[in-house]
């Protein structure tokens, strides 16, 4: 996946990460009987506990690794915000 592909959402106590992984890695006329990796949109939200502060998230990406750090705070935020995803070389 590319980091392109990805978005990180902010909804309150929620995360919710979606994307889209490209189906581009089989060659043409390429068949399977049994196929374990998943292609198309995805999304997954996590419900984090009081004590997070979701508005001082970071994200970043390096070699296929998505890597969220979310401090400890004991103030929360309950507005919505999207997540800039950055690139580690």
């Amino acid at each position: 996946m590319r980091r392109e592909d990805l978005e990180l959402c902010v909804d309150g106590k929620q995360l919710i990460i979606s994307g889209q992984r490209p189906d581009c890695c089989r060659p043409p006329g390429c068949s399977f009987l049994v196929m374990e990796i998943n292609y198309g949109p995805f999304s997954c939200a996590f419900e984090l506990p009081e004590g997070y502060d979701l508005s001082e998230a970071v994200a970043a990406y390096q070699n296929g690794f998505l890597k969220i750090e979310i401090p400890q705070s004991s103030r929360a935020s309950s507005r919505r915000q999207i997540l800039q995803i950055t690139e580690v070389k």
